[in-house]
């Protein structure tokens, strides 16, 4: 069933910035400093879990099943769309599936199964968006997520309204170098093998937040539900060499979103994205790390209703803004986030938010 639940489960947003500790870590990683938070994502996860019920479609005609959580008012005008990047699943924006949804979007956070390249992952999504009603939509693509987004918008232009892209790239032939004759070995390689390979991209070490760090090993706990044809698929995706074709989807109605420092996405693929969509909205995250939806979920929430506040309110208001009240070729650095907001306001249009 595609009908959606609305959950009464509200996440702790605010304990998250509210008792911080510097804590020095011992052994390897001992002098580098990590700033601790009392919040657990696990159990904050396992809150949300009993409250919104993951839903599954089996593609028709195939093996295929897709799984994803579903919360907030159906309506298409405000549905909001997720894909994850390659090492995670329909659980890593679990926090923004419930901020939205209270705001009054439709919120869908998606894992797409196993495909072998792009084209066919589209004719999968194209089907999904079907089975959960939903003409066009709002996509928000981390990683490999953003990669395929990007696709999907090139392919079947009339079904994507807007973009939001977390740490993404528009290419894969970066990664196809990197990878060498490895790449072309993946689709035979055991699982284990896959999930342990997969398991050592991820950041270790160094000085990180102990919030990233959570995220990093909450992520990699959620790697080990995935399957081996998962895996390889995924891989396959991100080491076989692609490239976006040019979108009909106008600039200014691109949001593209970075952490703060280094990510597993190398700097030309970071740049190359920037220069692609010249005049889309822009924001360094004072968030590091990869996953910074689940680090510092309550930035990365502001920043897309900041994009959907651009574009439809969450009264369906149609997105054909007079030019006057449009945000474009906006680049905002550091943005801090208060804890609280007593009145909402733009950061792409005043750094100083405190």
């Amino acid at each position: 069933s595609s009908q959606s639940v609305q959950p009464t489960f509200r996440h702790r947003k605010h304990a998250r910035h509210e008792c911080l500790a510097i804590v020095w870590m011992e052994g390897p990683t001992r002098n580098n400093a990590y700033v601790a938070s009392s919040s657990s994502i696990a159990s904050d996860f396992g809150a949300f879990r009993s409250a919104c019920p993951l839903k599954k479609f089996a593609q028709p005609h195939s093996q295929l099943e897709w799984s994803y959580f579903q919360a907030g008012p159906v309506g298409d005008a405000n549905t909001i769309v997720f894909l994850h990047g390659t090492s995670s699943t329909a659980a890593a924006f679990f926090y923004q599936v419930t901020s939205l949804s209270e705001k009054g979007y439709h919120v869908v956070s998606v894992q797409y199964p196993a495909f072998s390249n792009p084209l066919d992952w589209c004719k999968g999504f194209d089907r999904f968006l079907d089975e959960i009603k939903c003409r066009a939509v709002h996509v928000v693509g981390a990683g490999l997520g953003g990669f395929l987004a990007q696709h999907f918008a090139s392919k079947y232009a009339v079904r994507v309204k807007s973009l939001v892209l977390c740490n993404s790239f528009a290419s894969t032939y970066a990664f196809e170098s990197r990878a060498g004759t490895w790449g072309s070995l993946i689709p035979v390689m055991p699982a284990t093998f896959l999930r342990q390979a997969m398991q050592d991209t991820l950041p270790q070490g160094g000085f990180m937040e102990l919030s990233a760090k959570q995220a990093i090993d909450w992520v990699g706990q959620q790697m080990n539900d995935l399957s081996g044809d998962d895996l390889a698929s995924r891989l396959s995706l991100n080491c076989s060499g692609s490239h976006v074709e040019p979108l009909q989807l106008e600039n200014s109605k691109i949001t593209i979103l970075e952490s703060n420092g280094e990510t597993m996405v190398p700097d030309e693929l970071r740049r190359q994205l920037k220069l692609m969509y010249q005049g889309a909205c822009f924001a360094e995250l004072k968030s590091r790390g990869d996953f910074p939806y689940l680090s510092r979920p309550e930035e990365v929430t502001l920043f897309i209703e900041v994009h959907m506040r651009r574009l439809v309110s969450p009264k369906g208001i149609p997105e054909d803004l007079p030019a006057s009240q449009r945000e474009e070729d906006v680049f905002v650095p550091h943005v801090d986030v208060p804890v609280r907001r007593e009145v909402w306001k733009n950061p792409f249009e005043d750094d100083d938010l405190l």
